[in-house]
């Protein structure tokens, strides 16, 4: 059978297969533009947004457990976690938009998103930041 398949065959196969790839991997390609927020989620509620412009440490203290973030220099980081296994205090800093620091044992999420996202009227700094 496969003596009966010509050149033709396997360019179209490979063709196919190359459209599948790129269609299956669009929805990971995430806007890679400059940032200018930061939102705080703890259990899927938005602790705060905050501008990257300022410079500030950001408690997330729920639980029992503690992160703290640090915007500095238009980028944040996990200052300090007290979960075990130290990933997001490892992941280093992010800047832009798309990027996200994730503390699984903590339940918090760090992202960094544009201007059309979040924010605006309903846009909220906790008080720790202030």
């Amino acid at each position: 059978m496969i003596a009966s398949l010509r050149k033709a065959d396997f360019l179209l196969f490979f063709s196919f297969l190359a459209i599948a790839a790129l269609i299956a991997a669009a929805p990971l390609v995430r806007p890679s533009g400059d940032g200018q927020k930061v939102r705080v989620i703890y259990r899927e509620e938005v602790v705060g947004i905050y501008p990257l412009e300022k410079d500030i440490d950001i408690e997330v203290e729920r639980d029992g457990h503690l992160n703290i973030i640090s915007i500095q220099n238009k980028s944040v980081y996990m200052k300090y976690s007290d979960c075990k296994n130290q990933i997001c205090v490892n992941t280093g800093k992010i800047s832009r938009a798309g990027e996200i620091i994730v503390c699984l044992p903590n339940y918090v999420i760090v992202e960094i998103i544009g201007n059309g996202e979040g924010g605006g009227e309903n846009e909220v700094v906790d008080a720790i930041a202030k």
